[in-house]
């Protein structure tokens, strides 16, 4: 890729930590284009920086709204006073109310979360998928067997009548309002996830809905989703979606977690936080209460 706005903003994503404070966009790009050795002085740097300016700008809106669309980390954001500056996407600002200024504190502890998340085993994920499960609010969440599992690691269902009817004293065809949310797991400290392993999971929970087991009908009996329960299909993993797999996701249906989305996840739920700093010892112990639950579900 040739030097231009294109590679600007691919650098500006991997270089701009999560908490940096705002600076102008030309001078980002000036001190970028230098670094890079793309020009053989500040004066020339400078001049390449204001003709790239716009672009870069364009791509950063188009990039950064696309990631927020779909869930996904946006590392950084544009100041609100001064559109022409950059910061990372928890930097504090002056005029933020509290309860943003305790998300940012929250989202600042990303990369603690991201170290972490490469010193799981595989099982301990699966087990750290089931916990985002509880933290969407299902009750009973369910983790599978490490062995014969179907190619299903974690499920649940989401009783909504508890989180869109509150405020109802009597509760009548709210109570049949339901969702089941089944999942895979893929812990990859490197490397890349594509489609087939997608299309991997679409299968299991297919094959689940009949019941439809290598190991035996008794599988999963509490795993009963009828003819017309809804189901998401959660694909959750530590490492990297592939293009494609993104796209595969948008297209199906399928919800996805690379790894700093799931990182970003358990950073904005507090999950191992005291007073705003992230605690090794309080995750550690949030995953082992994980890892005791229930391989089979209760009756749903």
């Amino acid at each position: 890729m040739k030097p231009g706005p294109n590679l600007i903003v691919k650098e500006l994503f991997a270089r701009i930590d999560v908490s940096a404070a705002p600076e102008p966009i030309v001078e980002i790009i000036t001190k970028l284009s230098l670094s890079l050795g793309w020009h053989s002085g500040p004066t020339e740097a400078r001049e390449a920086a204001e003709k790239w300016q716009s672009g870069v700008e364009t791509l950063l809106r188009h990039e950064i709204s696309e990631l927020t669309r779909t869930g996904r980390f946006a590392p950084l954001a544009f100041n609100s006073s001064s559109p022409a500056h950059v910061q990372g996407s928890a930097f504090i600002e002056p005029k933020d109310p509290p309860d943003l200024k305790a998300a940012k504190t929250n989202r600042a502890a990303f990369k603690s979360y991201s170290t972490a998340l490469k010193e799981l085993t595989p099982r301990q994920f699966e087990a750290l998928c089931a916990g985002i499960l509880s933290i969407l609010g299902v009750d009973e969440p369910v983790l599978t067997p490490s062995s014969a599992d179907e190619g299903l690691d974690f499920y649940g269902r989401l009783h909504l009548e508890k989180h869109i009817f509150r405020d109802l004293q009597f509760r009548g065809v709210e109570r049949q309002l339901g969702i089941w949310l089944v999942g895979q797991a893929k812990h990859y400290v490197k490397g890349d996830v594509s489609t087939p392993e997608l299309r991997e999971l679409v299968g299991a929970v297919q094959l689940a809905k009949g019941h439809a087991f290598g190991s035996g009908r008794e599988k999963y009996q509490d795993l009963n989703i009828r003819v017309c329960d809804p189901v998401y299909y959660l694909f959750f993993t530590t490492g990297r979606l592939t293009t494609n797999s993104w796209t595969l996701l948008d297209r199906s249906g399928v919800i996805g977690m690379d790894g700093e989305m799931v990182a970003i996840f358990l950073a904005d739920h507090g999950v191992g936080l005291v007073e705003g700093c992230f605690n090794d010892q309080a995750f550690k112990e949030w995953l082992t209460n994980l890892m005791s639950l229930p391989t089979v579900a209760r009756k749903q």
